[in-house]
């Protein structure tokens, strides 16, 4: 039963690193899209 719950807790911490790093990386791409449309030509 004890397995369980530590099994758990280690999908959870998972899933939080996963979308906290899903959502940095999202972020970086905003951000570069941005960067490169300022430096176009026209």
């Amino acid at each position: 039963m004890s397995d369980h719950i530590e099994n758990e807790g280690k999908k959870g911490k998972f899933v939080m690193w996963f979308f906290i790093y899903f959502t940095l990386f999202v972020l970086l791409l905003i951000w570069l899209y941005r960067y490169n449309l300022k430096f176009l030509p026209n």
